[in-house]
Formats: structure tokens, C-alpha cells, sequence
């Protein structure tokens, strides 16, 4: 499904898997590089309770990619996640659920918005000055690159495509050559043109740290949770510790064994588990 929104006059196309009709709304946000379908083993856990939600951020899978005119910041981000939920009529209704960028764009629009949702789950988010890493920072060569440099970047890219992936799953077999095609590759490849790559380079190189230092955790009041793949080869565990510190409202902090950074695909029985018990855990609450 498409929703139409508007980040600071731009017109924009949100693409959204959903799966479910019934119960909690649930909105998921990936992050870099992957997109929606990072998701779907989540959704297919919790869809004959939930209606789950998974959405491409601006720039990312099938929703809109403007090269020139939106600034892929997280705090756009966070204004785009904004925007997706008043399109849905679910303010102040959906939980939040944000992996990886996705994450760190949550956690803003949840301290400048969270009448906007009813709770949050952060899962394995970039945060405070852990990021950007080495390899989302090597795209920053790219910016300004003639279509020839980024044709032969985008071949090399592609060849260590499912590497990186890899890289950051526990579990290798999660990402096979198969699930690294058909469910993440193939976006990179829109057109026209280069149209997909030129928007990998953007949402790689515009986001930096000052977003997430800034947040202001006092704002963050609806209930929180925080899962922590304790084999993230980025991201460190004492992060999560400082989530749960730094955030106001009550939040709780699950750790996942044999899982890497990407693990809705490592472990999305686990995940989709904890969020099935937070959301009864609240269930009926008001904060």
C-alpha cells in the first residue's frame, strides 16, 4: 500500500507492507541498507493478532527517492514517520517499532512527538555517537561522483552486497544470496538512471550523530522497550544500557542472545515475542 505525505513542502510516496487487520497497530522502521521487508518474518509472527506495518523510509525501497530536494537527515526521517502516522489516522494509537537508522529516527520523533504513538520499541537503533560506521561513512567518496564512478561503484557495491549483510548477522544463513537479491538488492537497481544508487549515497552520507545527541530522552514519556542483539558487530550493548538511563517514561531492556545487528532476520521469533509481551504488558495503560 502507498501513503502520500509532505516533509517541508516535498510531496512524497510511502511504501508499506502490511500484514494483519486486527488489534494493535504496529508501524516498523528499518534502517540502512535494507528496507520494509527487513520485517517480514516479524510481521508473519504477530499478524493474527496485529496489524503490523512495515514502512520504507524516505529514499529507501519503494517509496519515493528525491535526490535534490529532501536533506536525508534523521530528524526528516523522524518528520516523514510523523507524517505516515497521521496519514493512517493512527495518532496517539500505533506502537513504534524502529530498527538501525529507523531507530534513531524513531527515538527523535518520539521526543518531539509521542502523543503521536502509544509506546516504543527500539531495536538494536543507532544512537548518541556510536555512528555513523566505517562502512556507511565510505559512501561519503561518492557525493558529487560522475554517473561513471558511481556505475563502477555500484557493481562493487553490489558484489559486496551480501558481505556486508552477512557481516552483521549472527546466523549467516539468514542472508542467502536468494534473500539478499530478491528482498534488498533489487531497490538499489531503481531507475531511472542510477536513481537508486544516487539515493543509497544520500541516505548513507547525509544522516551524522548530531541528530541523536540531540534527542532530549526527557521527552520520551510513553512506555519503551529496548532490544539488544548482544552480537552486534557495530553497535555496543552499553548503548542500550544509556537508552534505558536516559529515557523518561518506564522502559524496559531485553537482551537477545545469537543474534547480530540485523536481528528481525536472526531472530524474528524472539523479537516478535517480546513485542507481543510488552504490548499485553501495557495493554489498557495510559501514561
Amino acid at each position: 500500500m502507498e501513503v502520500k505525505i509532505n516533509v517541508h513542502g516535498v510531496d512524497i510516496d510511502i511504501h508499506i507492507e502490511k500484514a494483519g487487520d486486527k488489534g494493535q497497530p504496529l508501524l516498523m522502521v528499518h534502517g540502512i541498507p535494507t528496507n520494509a521487508r527487513l520485517w517480514r518474518h516479524v510481521q508473519a509472527h504477530l499478524q493474527d493478532r496485529y496489524t503490523t506495518l512495515a514502512m520504507d523510509m524516505v529514499g529507501y525501497g519503494q517509496s519515493s527517492m528525491p535526490l535534490d530536494q529532501f536533506e536525508h537527515t534523521l530528524t526528516n526521517q523522524a518528520e516523514a514517520i510523523k507524517g505516515v502516522i497521521e496519514a493512517l489516522g493512527l495518532k496517539g494509537k500505533v506502537v513504534l517499532v524502529g530498527h538501525d537508522h529507523g531507530g534513531g529516527a524513531s527515538q527523535i520523533m518520539a521526543s518531539r512527538y509521542c502523543d503521536h504513538i502509544s509506546r516504543l520499541v527500539l531495536v538494536n537503533p543507532v544512537s548518541f555517537d556510536y555512528w555513523p560506521v566505517l562502512e556507511v561513512e565510505a559512501f561519503n567518496g561518492l557525493v558529487g561522483a560522475s554517473d561513471e564512478a558511481l556505475t563502477a561503484a555500484m557493481q562493487q557495491a553490489a558484489a559486496n552486497f551480501g558481505m556486508l549483510l552477512r557481516t552483521g548477522s549472527y546466523d549467516k544463513i539468514a542472508f542467502t544470496d536468494q534473500n539478499v537479491k530478491q528482498n534488498y538488492l533489487q531497490f538499489w537497481a531503481r531507475g531511472p538512471g542510477l536513481t537508486g544508487f544516487k539515493s543509497l549515497v544520500k541516505v548513507c552520507s547525509q544522516p551524522g550523530n548530531k541528530d541523536t545527541l540531540d534527542i532530549d530522552y526527557s521527552k520520551i514519556t510513553c512506555p519503551t522497550m529496548v532490544c539488544w542483539a548482544l552480537h552486534d558487530a557495530w553497535m555496543p550493548k552499553e548503548a542500550a544500557v544509556r537508552i534505558k538511563q536516559a529515557v523518561k517514561g518506564p522502559t524496559r531492556l531485553e537482551f537477545i542472545e545469537r543474534a547480530g545487528h540485523y536481528v528481525p532476520e536472526d531472530r524474528p521469533d524472539v523479537v516478535a515475542g517480546f513485542i507481543d509481551d510488552f504490548v499485553t504488558e501495557w495493554e489498557g495503560v495510559s501514561v
